[in-house]
This record gives C-alpha cells, structure tokens and sequence, in this order.
C-alpha cells in the first residue's frame, strides 16, 4: 500500500494509556480475537429468517465504509420478570457489522456499565489491509475506552411486547444511531485515535431476542453516579478525564 502521507487520515496521536490487546502483524492484518463476533442467531426467527441487513456508511474522517450489502451478526437480551414495569426491557444488544466477505467489522455492545446506568459501552473497529481507505499508516484496532461508556442509546426497539417471553422474534425492525462523534483509540503498533460517526449507518431486518431473568434494565440518560464525561462524551471516573483532557478547577473535563 501507498505511504504518501498527504492521503492519510488526520488523526492524533493520543499520548498514555491506550486499549490493550489488540497487534498488527507486518502484513498489514489485526488479530481479531476470539468472541469479536456474537454468538450466532438462536433461531427463534426460523431457518428462513433474513436477519439483519446494513446499508449505508460509517464515516472516519475522510475515508467512509459503505456496509451497504454487507452482514449483521447480533445478540440480544431482554429480561424477563413477573412485574409488567420489568418485563421486556432490552438488557443487552450486541451487533457486529461487516462487509460482505467479513471485512472492517465493526463491533457495538449496549448495556449497563455502571449500576443502572449504562449505554454504548464497546465499540470496536477493525480497519486491516483488507478495509478499503485505510493505508498502513493508520490501520490497526481502534476501540472505546477499557474503562467507560457513552451513555446513549441505538434508534429502535427497547422492549419486547410478549409478557415474560423466554425467546422472541421482533419483526421488521430498525436501528439507527446518533449523530455526533465518537473516539476509539489504537495501542498498537503506536497509539492513536480515530472519529468515527456512526448517524449514516442503519440495521432492518428481524431481531432474535434471548430473555433472561437475571437481565437489568439500564438508563442512558447520563453517567449516573461516581462517573462524569470526561470532555468528549464518554463516561469516566470523576477524579479522571478522557485522553487530551484535564480536570478543570470546577471538577469538569476541559481541553
């Protein structure tokens, strides 16, 4: 692959403590580690489900993949329990989006982090030789931060309907995201960040739901207590801020 610098995607090299596990191997290929991808569709849906389909684009700086005609590997909880208040709430969503032939997935987990607050607390992008637009430069494994989470919520289904349901199939559904930018990190081979903004992409399709009585409930309204945002959206300790920002004399993250 080309080296001319003038194509590669702006990023800043982010100094300290980074994500860990992850190598880049000389030709070019990220490690991906066992459990990247969720478990496979229990089969609620049926033998002749369609599952989820993506389209649209991940836009990362100046390079954007189109996972239009790609696939969709998903995982889903809902918690079952005997008060209607409860029951059915989405506990867990795991999606892992890809190319057609397995390239650039990209990986989201939403559930609680921090008690009963919680949101997107993974995020994991794999930008290989065999990801179109990513020179050498700047590939690698680029994730949320090991600590944290970013307390918002997918556009879609939250419960499911059926009372105390141990399995489900939710039909025709639709997933959207937020608009606004996200920041993974890369350890390896040297540390780096990468924005990502997730708004063009979009998941139709049908949704195979697990239920669990031991499954929570969680609230994306904010970081909850004990965590702050650490300047750029993600949630963090309140005596820590996210990379490129400080603890200002108010207990606030500032650049």
């Amino acid at each position: 692959m080309s080296s001319d610098l003038g194509r590669l995607l702006p990023m800043t090299v982010v100094m300290g403590a980074m994500t860990t596990g992850c190598w880049v191997a000389d030709f070019g290929y990220v490690d991906v580690d066992p459990g990247y991808y969720p478990e496979p569709d229990p089969g609620v849906c049926g033998a002749s489900s369609p599952g989820l389909v993506p389209s649209g684009r991940l836009q990362t700086g100046q390079v954007s993949i189109d996972y239009t005609g790609g696939k969709v590997a998903v995982s889903s909880v809902h918690k079952v329990d005997v008060d209607a208040i409860e029951d059915g709430c989405m506990s867990q969503l795991e999606l892992t989006v890809s190319l057609a032939q397995g390239q650039c997935p990209l990986k989201l987990v939403f559930k609680g982090s921090n008690g009963s607050y919680g949101g997107l607390v993974e995020a994991r992008l794999t930008a290989d030789s065999a990801c179109p637009g990513f020179l050498d430069a700047v590939e690698g494994l680029y994730s949320s931060p090991a600590v944290g989470f970013a307390p918002w919520r997918y556009v879609g289904p939250q419960v499911v309907s059926e009372r105390m349901a141990s399995a489900v199939c939710l039909r025709t559904v639709r997933f959207t995201f937020p608009d606004g930018p996200l920041r993974l990190y890369r350890s390896s081979p040297s540390a780096a960040e990468l924005t990502v903004n997730l708004s063009g992409l979009e998941i139709q399709g049908e949704l195979p739901s697990k239920g669990n009585p031991e499954a929570k409930c969680f609230d994306s309204s904010s970081c909850g207590p004990g965590f702050h945002n650490g300047g750029d959206g993600w949630c963090v300790y309140e005596d820590k801020c996210s990379p490129g920002y400080r603890l200002s004399l108010d207990g606030t993250c500032v650049p």
